[in-house]
């Protein structure tokens, strides 16, 4: 392997703390993902962008983390937003029913037919 199958980059500007995830977030990569939003909530921003146009693949593991971060988010008063879910993700969102804590940046996609 060449390197790890989860990349996280932070940005912070002013009150708006970016996380920017690239690859595959399974349960391998959520440690790191789970100190990258420790790590952002810590500053109290305003708001955090969770960017996953990069992210091409996500587990249960990490869809655990991502909702645990929407609710410490709502818990100190955190606005937490996605941008660029791309199908993999939305699909694992919507099957598990957690697309609408998500809503602005989950494309709806439509119902598959058998």
């Amino acid at each position: 392997m060449t390197g790890p199958l989860l990349q996280v980059s932070t940005a912070l500007d002013g009150k708006v703390a970016g996380l920017r995830l690239v690859g595959a977030l399974d349960l391998d990569g959520t440690a790191q993902l789970l100190a990258a939003v420790a790590d952002c909530f810590a500053r109290r921003p305003d708001r955090v962008v969770l960017d996953l146009w990069g992210l091409r693949f996500c587990d249960c593991a990490g869809l655990n983390v991502l909702v645990e971060a929407k609710a410490t988010a709502d818990r100190i008063g955190t606005e937490l937003r996605v941008e660029g879910a791309r199908t993999q993700v939305a699909r694992l969102f919507a099957l598990a029913g957690v697309e609408e804590l998500f809503a602005g940046g989950v494309p709806r996609l439509p119902p598959r037919i058998l």
